[in-house]
């Protein structure tokens, strides 16, 4: 009997550590150009550098007003998945009734369709579609992009932009066939990517690496990205704010070309600002998050 009780206990024991395991991964800031990166030879995850966050309460997004004309996806139709998808997050289930303690904020439609970071004016986390290229390496498997600007110290997300790849991926909200790309997955991990979640290893999740053409079951998020988006907004955190307002207030337009932007450069290309990035080097970073068809 104490044999079988033993058993019984070392079983439960199991069980309890196999519940704490876990697979997803949380966005580190690390630049190989400035030291090594260490990951976890278990999860593969990044895990030298600050962990990436938003330190106030609330963030706000604005959705590209024309939305996608190549795709026939409107702004009205985008926005309404979008919102969709950071209510799948927001709302995620950390125990005890609680949620991520994080507010999304709409501050509706812009004009800007560019990824870019302005250190000394208004900004916007700006998720947009490109129809008419996709500026980047790997075009034809890469259906989205996701650049956060940080703060390489603290680790604090200054700015979160989303490219749509519309132009190469046939982009579809309903009726989604078996070759088409469910665009409600896709922007639900993307804003996983904008909430500070890197992938996860946990197959059926969100956060997974990859995706597959026609399906649709990542626009609804798994135990292991609840638990992820619980890790990277914990409920009982103290923020550091309840602003909802980009870094220097919110602006619907484009930086000017004279002001002071740090945006992703083309792949191959010379950055923009180049000497202005290399003053910042020292305190700010990019992140880069892509989603993928699966092979």
């Amino acid at each position: 009997m104490r044999r079988a009780l033993l058993a019984a206990a070392l079983g439960a024991a199991a069980m309890a550590i196999g519940a704490e395991a876990h697979a997803f991964c949380l966005t580190h800031g690390c630049s190989e150009s400035r030291e090594p990166c260490e990951y976890d030879s278990k999860t593969g995850c990044l895990v030298s550098g600050p962990v990436l966050h938003w330190a106030s309460s609330c963030v706000s997004f604005d959705v590209q007003k024309d939305g996608s004309p190549k795709r026939g996806i409107t702004y009205d139709v985008a926005h309404a998945a979008i919102t969709a998808g950071f209510a799948q997050w927001s709302n995620a289930s950390c125990g005890e009734g609680r949620s991520p303690s994080i507010r999304i904020n709409d501050f509706g439609p812009v004009e800007c369709r560019t990824p870019e970071y302005s250190e000394d004016g208004p900004n916007a986390n700006v998720i947009m579609f490109r129809d008419d290229d996709w500026p980047y390496d790997n075009a034809i498997d890469t259906l989205a992009l996701t650049t956060l600007t940080y703060d390489a110290k603290s680790g604090e997300i200054y700015d979160a932009d989303i490219e749509v790849n519309t132009f190469q991926s046939n982009m579809a909200i309903s009726n989604v066939g078996p070759s088409d790309i469910d665009f409600n997955s896709v922007i639900t991990h993307e804003l996983g990517h904008f909430l500070g979640l890197s992938h996860s290893g946990a197959q059926g999740s969100t956060m997974q690496r990859s995706y597959a053409p026609g399906q649709t079951e990542m626009a609804s998020i798994e135990y292991d990205d609840e638990r992820g988006i619980c890790a990277a907004l914990p409920p009982d955190r103290i923020p550091e704010g309840s602003s909802c307002e980009p870094r220097h207030g919110f602006s619907k337009e484009c930086a000017l070309p004279e002001s002071c932007a740090f945006a992703p450069a083309r792949s191959g290309s010379p950055l923009p600002g180049a000497l202005l990035a290399t003053l910042w080097l020292s305190t700010l970073l990019r992140a880069r998050r892509r989603t993928k068809l699966r092979p």
